[in-house]
């Protein structure tokens, strides 16, 4: 009777503490599902750090590793070329939640060929940034703790603890940033980057948004361009230009000389692997060139 009975435990042991395998298409997604899982779930980023998530297409052993997951946490927002073909692999296997899909979104709304993040992304287009908002990944921890207890009931009250106190991190971060932002005078908070990646924080922080990259297609710094956006520098009487990680920034560094604005620090845009340490160095990296 005894060995049954061990025997019986080696069984269900495994099943009562197994975890709920989550997967992402970003390192941000991954430390969301971290911080409203916690021990509770087993994360696999797909993308990892450095990656594009405008071009990402995971490995096949990428893949594989994340074989049994119960959930896929995706951007939405069209933003993903990935996303179709992994609907497909996945079927009715898995659940795929487009985090960005229930947040209000923003429209690349400004002069006629300006563009995000590549031309899929241009004049008209839902802005899928979404997450440059702090407002935003608080209702993203929301969106991701239900889905998280309708499919793991068994754990509701642990997600909806580490939401609440997550968000409440997240409040924080958002009164530390507005505090640090405060110095800066109203009529210099231009954000001058390469693309319209900051539409999102720009609202919520009242800068107004000059993507200088983004003013025409041309990806190389042509005398044309230059020219165009030297002129936008200097209307604006922009202080300083930011690059941004993991991109080239032959053309700020053009711009900046011809116009005499300073190159501030590099901003991320997604490649960061935690929302309040991304927004704790883009917001220090403003401030340092602005106030």
């Amino acid at each position: 009777m005894k060995i049954i009975t061990i025997l019986c435990m080696l069984i269900v042991a495994p099943c009562a503490f197994a975890k709920m395998k989550v997967a992402t298409l970003s390192p941000l997604l991954a430390d969301l599902a971290r911080q409203v899982g916690g021990d509770q779930v087993e994360v696999v980023d797909l993308m990892g750090p450095n990656g594009d998530p405008h071009t990402f297409r995971p490995s096949p052993s990428a893949l594989q590793e994340a074989n049994g997951a119960k959930i896929y946490l995706v951007n939405g927002k069209n933003l993903e070329p990935f996303l179709p073909n992994l609907k497909s692999i996945v079927g009715n296997k898995a659940t795929i939640l487009e985090v960005g899909r229930k947040i209000p979104s923003l429209t690349i709304s400004s002069e006629g060929s300006l563009y995000a993040c590549c031309p899929k992304h241009s004049h008209g287009a839902l802005d899928p940034h979404w997450w440059q908002s702090i407002d935003n990944w608080r209702r993203a921890t929301s969106i991701v703790a239900d889905e998280f207890a309708e499919l793991d009931p068994s754990n509701k009250d642990h997600y909806k603890a580490n939401a609440k106190a997550y968000r409440s991190q997240l409040s924080s971060t958002k009164t530390w940033a507005k505090k640090q932002i405060a110095g800066i005078p109203r009529d210099q908070r231009h954000l001058a980057t390469a693309h319209a990646a900051y539409g999102y924080f720009c609202k919520e922080f009242g800068f107004k948004s000059i993507p200088v990259q983004g003013l025409n297609k041309e990806q190389s710094a042509t005398p044309q361009y230059v020219a165009e956006a030297v002129a936008t520098i200097r209307s604006n009487k922009v202080k300083a230009i930011f690059p941004e990680k993991m991109a080239n920034t032959k053309s700020i560094q053009s711009i900046a000389k011809e116009s005499g604005a300073k190159v501030g620090d590099s901003l991320y845009a997604d490649s960061h692997n935690s929302i309040i340490g991304m927004f704790q160095h883009n917001v220090n990296s403003i401030v340092k060139a602005l106030r």
